[in-house]
């Protein structure tokens, strides 16, 4: 068995691979752009990108792939938001290409497994990620595997739905926790908070008010913009409630940009908002929702980590 495993984390702009070792070390990196719509030159670029690297390190490495969208059981890519690429079979395809182990899943479920293995939930066998960056995602890890479900499809945490018939949602419902607590979210929020003509902030002196200016805002002191800010992290403690009286995890933990930059202003009403809404929650303690260590490794840690998995491991793959 391959003492390394080989992550790759699919962006919409850029390809992260790194070879990973058994503790979660990130040992090598390499990176190329996306050819985001193209699948065929996706394929081959990911076939080459994953033969550099086993050439470097002179051995026939797994290699485990995350991806944003749905991802199913035999590793094709129902639907990728950022990539445009449709019943993509990534795991077959590749496997045809370059032989030996492919493992395959969506990107913040990866993510999940590496905070898990080797960041800030090690302690801990069971955790969800949350993703929070332009729009929201999430991963579960539960019993020390990553939980993927029936279809591969589970950890979907920003389709929760939070205020049914609510803002519209870019997945095409509404009301779902992307609506009210991603980056576009926050701002969006802000915007509608500026049809009141009373309404008095900074940020009515922009053009078009989007995420990263209501955390610069409340930065500085900006009361609408922490009050949006808090709106959001309300929003995101009401799905997590839902989310804890279903799983019961050991630790939440935000990850993402725009998770990092509104920490200080979401992370109390998110922790205040969820405590309340839990099922006896007069007789039980909340899990602690804390931010994620690994940053941008996060995804391709936990894929080459996925990788070195048994083949019963959850992941969608295609074994030599």
């Amino acid at each position: 068995m391959s003492s390394y495993g080989l992550g790759i984390d699919i962006g919409g702009t850029q390809l992260r691979a790194a070879l990973v070792a058994a503790d979660g070390t990130i040992v090598e990196r390499d990176r190329r752009p996306t050819p985001a719509d193209d699948p065929t030159t996706l394929v081959r670029t990911l076939s080459q990108l994953i033969e550099a690297l086993r050439e470097r390190a002179d051995q026939p490495l797994p290699v485990g792939i995350g991806m944003a969208g749905l991802v199913t059981g035999d590793g094709v890519v129902r639907y990728g938001p950022n990539i445009g690429v449709r019943d993509l079979p990534l795991a077959a395809a590749l496997h045809e290409a370059v032989g030996g182990r492919v493992v395959v899943a969506n990107d913040a479920s990866v993510a999940a497994l590496g905070e898990q293995r080797a960041g800030a939930g090690s302690a801990v066998k069971d955790l969800i990620l949350v993703t929070i960056g332009t729009g929201v995602g999430g991963g579960l890890v539960v019993g020390g595997r990553l939980l993927t479900g029936a279809s591969g499809f589970a950890g979907e945490v920003g389709h929760v739905v939070v205020a049914e018939h609510g803002r519209p949602c870019p997945c095409g419902n509404r009301g779902c926790l992307e609506a009210y607590a991603s980056g576009s979210a926050i701002g969006a929020l802000a915007r509608d908070r500026l049809v009141d003509p009373a309404t008095v902030t900074s940020l009515r002196d922009l053009d078009h008010v989007a995420g990263p200016d209501v955390t610069a805002a409340a930065r500085s002191g900006d009361r609408v913009a922490v009050e949006v800010l808090e709106e959001a992290g309300g929003w995101l403690g009401v799905a997590m409630a839902s989310m804890v009286n279903v799983l019961d995890p050991q630790l939440i933990l935000l990850g993402g940009g725009a998770a990092e930059a509104a920490a200080p202003w979401m992370l109390a009403p998110t922790r205040r908002t969820m405590a309340a809404h839990l099922v006896g929650s007069a007789w039980r303690e909340p899990p602690p929702v804390e931010l994620a260590v690994l940053g941008d490794d996060a995804g391709v840690v936990g894929a080459g980590l996925l990788a070195l998995e048994p083949a019963t491991a959850s992941g969608s793959e295609q074994d030599a």
